[in-house]
């Protein structure tokens, strides 16, 4: 049994691998292999301790997520079994993999549905998330520059100086919303944001969306607008926004519209000038299954504490 930290996650798992490694989890996903369990809760007091289950039969591995929701604090668990022997294969500890799914998810979306040509990138809301969904981008499309908008000028400001340290390319701080999204080709939505953060309007034809904030009636980030402009939107996990009676689409026409990106990575086809939306939930299964990937090159690469 291995145990892993956030350093031991981001040695072993490359953007770029994680990414392939989701592509290989959502190719088992239409195959009906993997197995996405609803999440689920308790509350302890005002405080949500959630778990995320899943496994793949395939493979022998299946476990869970842990982590708790109404504090400051974000450690969180990840712990993976050997199904066919019932051991232990190891845990994960740290906030950081919850950065990585997300990112690597939102990567094989761009990868898919944004334009092959796509240089130029737009964020609305640039913390931890928005970075991963940045680096994932980069690893799928020839990104030359990225223009960011933050409310804290201050943060933004740090942000925007250590991602051109990092990426060495050209990071534009901006003024506004719209100024960010404006001429992107592929556009980050990363808030917390309670009532739409972009009007419809702002985007080029042909622009790609994937949206990280909420998506709930009266606390969303995006707007029926950008829905109505889309010829495509898709999620990681349509049927567990279908099962949340407060999900924005429920009880409108576009609710049937919602694909599955596991099947749109069969066949996708996008129309010349068409926008794209895809609304990032987090796929059930996911955390174990890089995990899993994650322990296996652990032990190539002497990461980790081994017990046991």
């Amino acid at each position: 049994m291995r145990i892993l930290s956030d350093a031991d996650v981001r040695a072993a798992l490359p953007m770029a691998v994680a990414i392939e490694a989701t592509r290989e989890l959502l190719t088992a996903r239409r195959a009906g292999e993997l197995v996405s369990a609803p999440r689920d809760r308790l509350m302890v007091g005002a405080t949500g301790l959630v778990w995320t289950p899943g496994g793949h039969g395939p493979s022998h591995i299946g476990g869970l997520r842990l982590y708790l929701t109404g504090v400051e604090q974000n450690d969180q668990l990840v712990a993976v079994w050997d199904t066919a022997s019932g051991k232990l294969r190891g845990l994960a500890i740290g906030a950081f993999l919850g950065a990585l799914r997300t990112g690597a998810i939102g990567g094989v979306a761009i990868d898919l549905m944004a334009r092959a040509d796509s240089t130029v990138l737009g964020v609305v809301g640039f913390g931890q998330q928005a970075w991963s969904q940045v680096e994932a981008a980069r690893a799928v499309r020839p990104i030359s520059r990225v223009q960011v908008y933050r409310r804290d000028r201050k943060a933004l400001a740090e942000q925007v100086a250590l991602a051109e340290r990092t990426w060495q390319i050209p990071v534009w701080p901006t003024r506004s919303a719209q100024a960010a999204v404006e001429g992107a080709d592929v556009v980050i939505l990363a808030t917390g944001a309670s009532t739409p953060v972009i009007e419809a309007g702002w985007l080029e034809a042909g622009t790609h969306v994937n949206a990280l904030g909420p998506k709930y009636s009266g606390n969303q980030e995006i707007g029926l607008d950008l829905i109505e402009r889309a010829g495509q939107i898709v999620s990681d996990f349509p049927d567990q926004y279908r099962r949340e009676q407060d999900f924005m689409l429920q009880g409108t026409a576009h609710a049937e519209r919602l694909g599955d990106l596991a099947e749109a990575m069969e066949g996708f086809w996008r129309a010349e000038g068409e926008v794209t939306c895809f609304l990032s939930h987090g796929l059930s299964g996911t955390e174990v299954w890089l995990v899993a990937r994650a322990l296996e090159e652990a032990e190539r690469l002497g990461l980790g504490q081994s017990r046991g």
